[in-house]
């Protein structure tokens, strides 16, 4: 009797060790940013193609946010845009956990949206603990260059962070390609910056069969953003669809 009741404790021993010694996957729970407004790349008024939305600080766990990012693509064939964001949307939900924001970064490579000049943050918007009113527009249209007004996002590139202008504007991944494709301001005679997208871009799906000549189109998503220390990898809330735009020459 000794001998078993010896043998069961040694047998539970190595069973505790083990469990320990293997753990339990973390999980990490992030609340997903909240939509304010949504454009649509088919929309014909320009003064409604800008994003807005909020992010969802307050009930995060400090101990892993660390903020929000966004995610753009450039298409050429808004078919294009259309079928890569209904194959995002449908695995965003919590039966699915992070494979939206998967499918968004590995599977059709959207870049995080960069700034000129940079905003020396990753993600975009960085963790405070306060929630964040967040408004920017991709492109300036031409003959409001100047406009300083209070709802400026409606005419011209910038960022608003709880309707206070940033020194920065939104551009392509990184900071040295911008949104104005066409150069509409005439503001870059070198060429450098204001370019069109490119086949084999990263941040560009191209098509040999564009839905309009001289026409893009931009889809965005806003994902929290959680950093596992453990695995030193990050962890993504629910995608937030925030929408299209087109961007048009001449506008």
């Amino acid at each position: 009797m000794r001998l078993k009741n010896c043998l069961l404790a040694f047998l539970f021993a190595v069973a505790g060790i083990v469990f320990l010694g293997c753990g339990l996957d973390r999980v990490i729970s992030i609340s997903e940013p909240t939509v304010t407004t949504t454009p649509l790349y088919s929309s014909v008024d320009y003064l409604t193609w800008y994003f807005s939305f909020r992010t969802e600080e307050r009930d995060q766990n400090s101990d892993f946010f660390v903020g929000t990012e966004i995610y753009y693509k450039i298409y050429n064939n808004y078919s294009n845009l259309v079928s890569q964001r209904n194959a995002i949307t449908a695995v965003n939900t919590t039966s699915y956990g992070t494979s939206a924001a998967t499918k968004m970064i590995d599977t059709y490579t959207y870049q995080p949206l960069g700034s000129n000049p940079s905003n020396n943050s990753s993600p975009f918007i960085e963790y405070s603990g306060s929630n964040k009113n967040v408004v920017f527009r991709l492109k300036t249209y031409t003959g409001n260059e100047s406009y300083s007004g209070d709802n400026i996002e409606s005419f011209r590139a910038c960022v608003k962070i709880d309707n206070s202008i940033e020194s920065y504007v939104p551009f392509r991944n990184g900071n040295s390609k911008s949104f104005d494709f066409f150069d509409d301001n005439d503001d870059d005679s070198a060429k450098t910056r204001d370019i069109e997208p490119s086949e084999g871009d990263s941040d560009y799906y191209y098509s040999s069969s564009a839905s309009e000549s001289d026409t893009y189109y931009v889809q965005l998503f806003a994902v929290g953003v959680a950093f596992d220390s453990d695995t030193l990898s990050n962890t993504y809330s629910l995608v937030l669809d925030l929408g299209s735009v087109p961007i048009k020459k001449g506008m």
